[in-house]
């Protein structure tokens, strides 16, 4: 059965952490492979193909609110909409766009559109309760930005894509909802950084470059800059999206985002998260001048999907999955 991109022999959607466990074991003890996921709207990389497919969907309840500490506790299957809804009464903000889960926003681990202030949800992560490869539940983290003692598990598995392990719980870091959001189109958006916007953005559509300037905080701030710099504010979020048949990531330095972008005919630039997303499959040479180039969608079979591969990683592979039942089609 196809599941968005991903050929399952078995679906299940399991409605609680035991249920998520016994399938783990199953999954060993059977030699079985594993492949986890949310709502499967964000898949990145090559169709996979997997003996069981996990849903974390059923998952889905928020545990706890802190308005007094700044932080959610919820689990992996609440999505990033559901919780924005029910922290915004609280006068509370998650500084991320994503159409997905909570689990999924920690397993891609993608940019968004405030990324020049808030870069990647890893940032924002304090803990979380994970399933590791064998079966084992494990908690990693506290509600408290000052904690720091043990490994950061939550941190290693943001962005590894569900090949180490399964988010059960989550605990993000929030911060006091914004009077108001709103943005602007500009000519030089590298004018403002001392403003300190949330997000600058910059997109090329066949060849044309067009920059917008993003803020959040107090609606009379957001006036003034207005004012002052004779700037078009509309509130709200620009909409802005990337629609081809291959999408490609560039890794770059930050501070070079529009650089890169410039080289292409159509594409998004992530200013101050040293990410520009394309859809011209020529951006694999950069690969050849050092770049990081990762596939996001469309990669075929005979592909590099995500062009690195490291030691590291192999290493935490091993401890936390050492049967190696989690499959994402890394390289």
């Amino acid at each position: 059965m196809l599941i968005h991109n991903a050929d399952c022999k078995e679906i299940y959607y399991p409605s609680s952490y035991e249920e998520v466990v016994n399938l783990i074991r199953k999954a060993n003890e059977q030699k079985l492979t594993v492949h986890p996921f949310g709502l499967g709207t964000n898949h990145i990389g090559k169709q996979l193909f997997a003996d069981v497919c996990i849903s974390m969907s059923k998952l889905n309840k928020i545990i706890e609110i802190s308005k007094s500490d700044l932080y959610v506790v919820a689990q992996a299957g609440v999505s990033v909409d559901m919780l924005e809804e029910a922290i915004k009464s609280e006068g509370l903000f998650l500084p991320f766009t994503y159409s997905g889960t909570l689990g999924g926003l920690a397993s891609t681990n993608k940019p968004s559109i405030f990324s020049l202030l808030y870069p990647y949800p890893k940032d924002f992560i304090l803990g979380a309760k994970i399933v590791t490869g064998n079966g084992e539940i494990i908690r990693s983290g506290s509600k408290t930005t000052k904690f720091s003692s043990g490994y950061k598990i939550w941190k290693v598995l943001s962005g590894a894509l569900g090949s180490l392990g399964i988010y059960l719980e989550l605990i993000f870091r929030l911060i006091p909802k914004p009077e108001m959001i709103a943005y602007a189109e500009i000519e030089d958006p590298f004018r403002y950084i001392s403003l300190r916007p949330w997000g600058i953005l910059s997109t090329v559509n066949s060849g044309k470059i067009t920059n917008y300037l993003i803020f959040g905080g107090f609606s009379n701030f957001i006036k003034k800059v207005s004012e002052e710099y004779s700037i078009n504010f509309s509130e709200g979020l620009p909409k802005i999206g990337l629609e081809c048949e291959k999408i490609l990531g560039i890794i770059t330095a930050r501070g070079e985002e529009i650089e890169v972008l410039r080289l292409f005919q159509k594409g998004i630039a992530y200013v101050g998260a040293g990410y520009v997303r394309v859809c011209d499959p020529n951006a694999l040479k950069l690969r050849d001048k050092g770049y990081t180039v990762i596939i996001e969608k469309g990669c075929q079979d005979d592909e590099k999907c995500f062009g690195f591969s490291y030691s590291t990683f192999k290493l935490i592979k091993s401890a936390l999955d050492p049967n190696n039942i989690f499959i994402v089609g890394l390289d």
